[in-house]
């Protein structure tokens, strides 16, 4: 059995999903080196053009086509398609215009290999034509932050497949898709991870999804919520307190001009510069005692 499978939904996007396969590609190639296989998934939801499977063909990765599209302007129908297609151990779902690290496959798999059944990397979010913008660390998934609306696990998050059969993977949740696949597995006890590291490149640009959303996604928000919370509530007699505060809110983020200071951004961070040095810093003086 395959130990990875990376999907990778996409609607003709040719020129974002070339470079985003060569990253995978590249994971792919550090992750054979540690003994892990991997299968990488395009799943193209009904491009109107043969750019997609072309491409898929010239860099030799598997192809599904959905074969008609259905209106969204989101790729929950090839999210569902293609969490439905894996049969390898492990899985991640990744954005077909972001950026995958060399380590993202083995990092994760190392967590679950550990013992966990999710794992939630960091990230480096960038502009679109990938400059970095600030380094971004999650907190610790806990169940009352998702109750209270505070998503804090990637979309991609590294997951037991075995652990996400039954589960209700519903395309008209749109890009609520993933919220109760999380709620379900923190409610029976999963296991999950948060790596610090930064594992891949978020592209933000013009045509993201997540800058789109209105009051159907604020609505499909509240309903999955709900359900969940009362669900928790009958169960245990209460609904668990957040933890923390989110240090990224897309919606105040997406809405700061790109030259605005650091101090009218929402949860502020140093520098990426200024954190890479001091990781390095740390490195070597963790070497030198080593020695």
């Amino acid at each position: 059995m395959t130990d990875v499978t990376i999907v990778i939904p996409t609607r003709e996007r040719p020129d974002y999903l070339r470079a985003t396969l060569h990253s995978v590609l590249a994971s792919s190639a550090e992750a054979h080196l540690h003994g892990i296989t991997t299968r990488i998934l395009v799943i193209d939801d009904a491009s109107p053009t043969d750019s997609t499977r072309l491409l898929a063909e010239e860099l030799a990765v598997d192809y599904h086509r959905i074969a008609v599209h259905d209106g969204r302007n989101n790729p929950a129908s090839a999210i569902a398609t293609g969490v439905g297609l894996v049969d390898s151990r492990f899985y991640s779902v990744f954005g077909d215009d972001d950026i995958m690290l060399s380590r993202y496959i083995v990092a994760q798999v190392a967590e679950l290999e550990a013992g966990h059944d999710v794992c939630t990397a960091s990230f480096i979010r960038t502009d679109a034509e990938l400059r970095p913008v600030r380094e971004v660390t999650l907190p610790e998934p806990a169940l009352g932050d998702l109750l209270a609306g505070r998503m804090t696990i990637n979309d991609g998050a590294m997951t037991r497949t075995e652990l996400v059969r039954n589960l209700p993977w519903d395309p008209d949740l749109d890009q609520v898709i993933f919220y109760p696949i999380w709620l379900e597995l923190l409610i029976g006890g999963a296991r999950f991870s948060r790596l610090v590291e930064p594992l891949f490149l978020y592209r933000r640009h013009d045509a993201n999804v997540s800058d789109h959303l209105g009051e159907r996604d604020a609505g499909l928000r509240a309903q999955v919520r709900d359900h969940y919370a009362a669900l928790v509530q009958a169960r245990d007699g209460a609904i668990p307190s957040p933890t923390t505060t989110p240090t990224v809110t897309p919606a105040a983020t997406a809405s700061l001009p790109a030259g605005a200071p650091r101090a009218a951004r929402p949860g502020a961070v140093r520098p990426l510069w200024r954190r890479v040095a001091a990781r390095g810093r740390a490195w070597a003086r963790a070497r030198t005692a080593g020695r």
